[in-house]
């Protein structure tokens, strides 16, 4: 029979396979618990051993990797080739009511992907009168692009309307002419 002492010293109660241990001590002439026993840190015969302490990583030692991209906030920082960037982007206040998401793919008149070649872009523009194949700008476009684009391809020469799209936010020439 062999004897098993505990890893926590002096306990008293059962222990695995219904083994009763009295003050860190118990009995078992079954194998396959001593085995057990001895893989889980029970002394066998003897007093169990000490536990390994882990040895804690100078923190001047340890170095960090990037996994993917760095994050960048496009309403902050907004790139040509964002697809469907935050409204007003780099024009206001990144954190202000004036720079605001558009709506979930498929709503309103915005597209729900970027289109394949420039010129799937061309509905709706003066092309169908004769008028210049010019594609609408990005929509991280600042607003002065927007209303130029506007006025040179989507309205006539109309000083009324010029007004209008002069006083026109961003948001609203979009939704309004597409992009």
């Amino acid at each position: 029979m062999a004897r098993i002492t505990t890893p926590v010293p002096g306990y008293s109660g059962p222990g695995p396979a219904g083994v009763m241990f009295q003050d860190g001590v118990g009995h078992s002439d079954d194998q396959a618990v001593i085995d057990y026993c001895r893989g889980a840190g029970y002394g066998i015969d003897a007093e169990p051993p000490e536990p390994e302490t882990p040895q804690v990583p100078d923190p001047r030692e340890v170095t960090t990797v990037a996994v993917g991209a760095p994050a960048r906030d496009a309403a902050v920082d907004p790139k040509p080739t964002d697809f469907r960037p935050p409204v007003n982007a780099g024009d206001a206040n990144p954190h202000g009511p004036a720079v605001y998401a558009p709506g979930l793919p498929g709503g309103g008149l915005q597209p729900t992907a970027p289109p394949a070649e420039p010129d799937e872009v061309t509905s709706g523009t003066k092309e169908d009168e004769g008028g210049p194949d010019v594609p609408p700008p990005a929509q991280s476009a600042p607003v002065a692009e927007w209303r130029q684009w506007v006025i040179a391809t989507q309205v006539d020469n109309d000083p009324e309307v010029h007004a209008q799209v002069e006083k026109a936010t961003k948001a609203e020439l979009i939704k309004k002419y597409g992009g």
